[in-house]
């Protein structure tokens, strides 16, 4: 692995709200249909982190290309974040010894 990052800010910070919608169209035309609908999940999901005080959320992203990971915390703390990658490990595990098509978000 050569690098692993832990961060509650981002690398680029964008705060112009019009080239975000603008980059956010742009990637949004280059997906599928089921790919689409899963980027607006997934959205909805991390701004209700930003939106409401009692939800914590962490991206977890390898890049296999250059064997990157980072953990991006969401209103979340080290603390937070530690329980809930270890409450989905243990969620993941019990998903591969159960019937396959069970989903865990």
């Amino acid at each position: 692995m050569k690098g692993i990052a832990v961060s509650s800010q981002p690398t680029e910070i964008m705060c112009d709200k019009e080239a975000m919608k603008a980059r956010m169209s742009e990637i949004i035309g280059k997906l599928t249909p089921d790919q689409c609908e899963h980027f607006a999940y997934a959205l909805e999901q991390v701004a209700s982190c930003y939106l409401s005080p009692s939800s914590h959320g962490a991206l977890l992203i390898a890049n296999e290309k250059d064997e990157s990971q980072s953990l991006v915390a969401i209103n979340a703390s080290e603390m937070q974040i530690s329980e809930m990658v270890g409450f989905m490990a243990e969620a993941m595990q019990g998903r591969n010894s159960s019937p396959s098509g069970m989903y865990v978000n």
